[in-house]
């Protein structure tokens, strides 16, 4: 079910910041090329698209993925994953996410498999995701956190899988063609 959109939100993701998020002064008004600028600082303050992290946790010719639990795109197939925090290194940030979500340990691949542009949720803000090839090192997988379910598919039942975004297929399909 795709969630539509009730409201204008109070900025849009091209929109400059108003207030300066490191000393809270009244921006300059937004350069041609986008952003603003804080007289006080010095600062330059754009609205990027979000970074997220993406694990492709195989088992042999299988991977794992999630039922999400939550809006956007509830009920929908999804890798584990979900967007950086501030300062955190991709990879780290999957590690972190798997276990708040599975209760699993990572050893992840460093090398990223997917990097792929897309819009998320109702507003349609952009996000960068990056997928990384992954498996467990320590734990059993358990719901937690924003997943309703965990499933292993195969290469098979990709084709006829429910997800949420495209790019997850395609990570998947590039994971198990680098099976071990």
């Amino acid at each position: 079910m795709r969630v539509e959109k009730t409201e204008d939100p109070p900025f849009s993701p091209t929109d400059p910041f108003r207030f300066c998020p490191a000393d809270g002064t009244r921006l300059e008004g937004p350069r041609p090329s986008g952003g603003a600028s804080c007289p006080l600082c010095g600062r330059s303050w754009y609205r990027n698209p979000a970074p997220a992290v993406g694990a492709v946790i195989v088992d042999g010719g299988r991977a794992l993925v999630t039922v999400r639990a939550r809006d956007p795109e509830k009920g929908r197939l999804d890798l584990p994953g979900g967007f950086l925090e501030p300062g955190e290194h991709p990879a780290d940030g999957i590690v972190r996410e798997a276990r708040e979500e599975l209760g699993v340990e990572l050893e992840v691949d460093p090398t990223p498999i997917l990097l792929a542009p897309h819009t998320y949720g109702p507003e349609g803000t952009w996000v960068l995701a990056i997928g990384f090839r992954a498996r467990i090192s320590g734990g059993e997988p358990r719901p937690a956190d924003d997943v309703a379910a965990i499933r292993w598919i195969s290469a098979d039942d990709l084709d006829t899988a429910d997800f949420a975004w495209e790019h997850d297929r395609r990570a998947i399909r590039t994971a198990l063609e680098g099976r071990d």
